[in-house]
């Protein structure tokens, strides 16, 4: 009965955690929530640490959950770009490793946490440097050399440098603050289970669709090639300026133009293809979001009723988790904010 249990809590928490990275970000927008970025990036790793504890530590159900949550995000979020997959399967392939090798969940939790949101950190610098280059940094250089001059600092250090290490610094601080909180979860939630109480009833909410665009057709790729090759062989003709704005934009055709559409090209026969092997097991994920998605508002609302500021941002994700683990065959839940 216990296995049992734990399997449907794993199918929840995978389908949750696809919910996550197909479409949380864009439903916090709509209900006007602060930060949502920087709250979706450790939403993931809560889930993961919480897979990890419901599996006990088993690779093979959290790689499978991953492959889900990959599938879900491209059956769900085609739009999404390169990057966002690559971000999805290092936490998905960190956590199973960590959780695995070492034994201690609280341990465990915090470092993994650490490096997710570093690597999520040091991800959006790379994305940077690439779409500007390296005069990016150099014009911060450039632009308070001065300052270092006028209040006679220490210049050793390029500004640039402190500026990724205060961004990186916040990130693990972050992650930090994330971990300790993923290492009480479970325990939380077990004695919150005492506390339901039927004075909320949480009912289904209307399903948002996002389309979007295709893109990629011959004629705007051969534009974008032919774009790309005259920047770089006319570069020495342009001023410093305005080659870094020609640059950008080469650098965005190529990412936009090419290099995404390709990669979904590349996603949908992959998808089509591992969807024939693991269908049985993806479909019930892909049907489980509408409801997971009608527990979002809600859960806002609850956890606004009792707190305002951060506080508010643990109860609303501790809420969820809790709604979507009450699994209710009547497609309502009943359920009181809790001290989170």
């Amino acid at each position: 009965m216990q296995q049992t249990s734990n399997t449907r809590t794993i199918q929840r928490l995978t389908a949750l955690w696809g919910l996550c990275e197909s479409g949380l970000g864009g439903w916090m927008h709509a209900l006007h929530i602060p930060l949502t970025g920087f709250f979706v990036g450790g939403f993931a790793v809560v889930v993961v640490g919480l897979l990890a504890h419901y599996s006990r530590n088993n690779m093979r159900i959290m790689l499978q959950s991953l492959l889900l949550v990959l599938l879900i995000k491209a059956a769900a979020s085609p739009q999404s770009p390169p990057p966002a997959y690559i971000a999805v399967a290092f936490q998905g392939l960190i956590g199973t490793v960590l959780y695995r090798f070492i034994s201690n969940f609280s341990v465990a939790s915090i470092l993994f946490a650490i490096i997710a949101m570093l690597e999520s950190a040091l991800q959006k610098l790379l994305i940077m440097t690439i779409l500007f280059g390296k005069s990016l940094w150099n014009a911060l250089d450039a632009s308070f050399e001065g300052i270092i001059k006028d209040f006679h600092l220490p210049g050793d250090m390029p500004f640039s440098f402190w500026v990724i290490v205060i961004y990186s610094s916040i990130y693990a601080v972050w992650g930090l603050v994330i971990g300790i909180w993923v290492a009480g979860l479970p325990k939380k939630i077990n004695s919150y289970k005492e506390k339901l109480h039927p004075d909320i009833t949480v009912a289904n909410a209307d399903e948002h669709n996002m389309g979007h665009k295709r893109s990629g057709k011959l004629g705007f790729i051969f534009f974008t090639l032919v774009f790309i090759v005259f920047v770089l062989l006319y570069q020495q003709s342009f001023n410093k300026a305005l080659y870094v704005i020609l640059r950008t934009i080469a650098v965005l055709l190529l990412i936009f133009g090419i290099i995404n559409p390709l990669v979904k090209w590349l996603m949908q026969r992959w998808l089509r293809k591992t969807t024939s092997k693991h269908g049985k097991q993806l479909q019930p994920l892909l049907d489980m979001l509408p409801e997971l998605h009608s527990y979002i508002r809600p859960a806002w609302q609850m956890a606004g009723r009792k707190y305002i500021g951060p506080k508010r941002y643990s109860s609303f994700l501790f809420l969820l988790i809790i709604l979507t683990l009450q699994d209710d065959s009547s497609g309502h839940i009943h359920t009181e904010p809790a001290n989170t």
